[in-house]
């Protein structure tokens, strides 16, 4: 969650809000204020591009190649919250790539945009001819990319480090930087995840577990927020083991593997039980010792964990929340649950909150076992 003062938090069904939106043309060295009419704005984990801004209509600049437009233009929204008519306090809601402009059904002056987080930028911009990566820390080689696409912009690290070994890559930057689910990048090699923040910096962080510190609570009835679960339940995209190893290089033997398991009895997912064991295995040229493998085993097994819901708030939104984000929620029937949110989405005009979440009777992240050598692990990234 964006920090926020006691105040925020202590006011979120009181206050007064103000959407505010501004755009830039230099990349962000000046920024000029937009009028705001309407648009949502939706924030995801589980996304190559973290956060979304869909239909924010707005109206106070001019269109056109060289002015509003998605030939380099960009915008940031802010959200404020008034305590009182001098008082005011203010979250950001992310800085974005425009990627679209219409005016079609509009009243005149007002534009309708559309636009992604800054990893969209640092996708599009891949290599024109293979990259050799010499052996480096992943610290300094995921920033370097990044810094390649976007020097302006900042780069937090909240992981472990580690080098990794020297390679090739033909085309996809964003592919050794963080990637999809099949990518062996850098911030899968350290168990970690990249992604553009709320402020439009980039950083590098652990993937959530439930048993991290909630950030926030909701509770049904009078009092707290008005929470009306839709669980859907599925088995898509759940595992309960992650086999991890290290690829085979210049006839060196494989590192690992190591294996992530649900290994709570109590947990729906519990790999001995009814669920059954469901592994992914996952190999990666950038692990080169065992304790990469087991952080690497862990970190791809914690988001795969726990029963997807959906939580929507209907009578408090709370602009401060972000993906990633664990909270805790009290049900109708007073079953107290954390939950590790996937995905976030509000409207900057006012109405509800959408939460998407993740929650299991089970410490997320397994327990790591170790296993031999085993010849069977190949040259792939993920085999499901």
């Amino acid at each position: 969650m964006f920090p926020v003062s006691d105040r925020w938090r202590e006011s979120l069904s009181l206050a007064r809000y103000e959407p505010v939106v501004q755009w830039s043309l230099d990349r962000g060295n000046t920024w000029l204020d937009l009028t705001v009419h309407d648009g949502s704005i939706s924030g995801a984990s589980t996304s190559q591009v973290r956060w979304t801004a869909r239909g924010i209509i707005v109206s106070g600049a001019e269109i056109g190649r060289r002015a509003l437009s998605p030939y380099g233009a960009r915008i940031r929204v802010f959200m404020r919250m008034h305590f009182d008519r001098h008082t005011y306090e203010t979250v950001p809601l992310g800085v974005y790539r425009v990627e679209e402009v219409s005016q079609q059904g509009l009243r005149p002056g007002r534009a309708q945009l559309d636009g992604l987080s800054l990893e969209a930028q640092v996708q599009d911009e891949r290599f024109h001819q293979p990259r050799t990566i010499a052996v480096g820390t992943g610290q300094y080689w995921a920033t370097t990319l990044i810094k390649e696409v976007l020097p302006e912009i900042g780069m937090s690290w909240r992981l472990g480090d580690s080098n990794i070994p020297q390679l090739v890559e033909e085309r996809d930057r964003w592919g050794l930087i963080d990637g999809r689910s099949r990518d062996p990048s850098i911030a899968k090699s350290l168990g970690g995840r990249v992604f553009c923040d709320s402020r439009g910096s980039f950083v590098a962080a652990p993937v959530p577990t439930l048993e991290d510190e909630p950030v926030w609570t909701l509770t049904a009835g009078p009092g707290g927020a008005l929470v009306e679960p839709q669980q859907t339940l599925s088995r898509d995209g759940v595992y309960n083991q992650i086999v991890a190893s290290g690829a085979s290089e210049n006839g060196q033997p494989p590192i690992g593997p190591s294996v992530a398991s649900d290994d709570d009895p109590v947990s729906p997912t519990y790999y001995q039980g009814p669920f059954g064991a469901v592994p992914l295995f996952y190999t990666s040229k950038l692990i080169t010792t065992l304790s990469q493998c087991q952080t690497t085993a862990l970190g791809l097994l914690a988001p795969r964990l726990g029963l997807k819901q959906k939580v929507s708030v209907s009578s408090l939104v709370n602009y401060a929340i972000e993906p990633d984000d664990v909270i805790t929620v009290t049900m109708p029937d007073e079953t107290v649950e954390n939950h590790i949110v996937d995905s976030v989405s509000f409207s900057l005009t006012g109405g509800s909150m959408s939460l998407q979440t993740r929650s299991t009777t089970s410490p997320a992240g397994g327990r790591i076992t170790l296993e031999g050598d085993n010849a069977e692990y190949g040259e792939g990234t993920f085999d499901e």
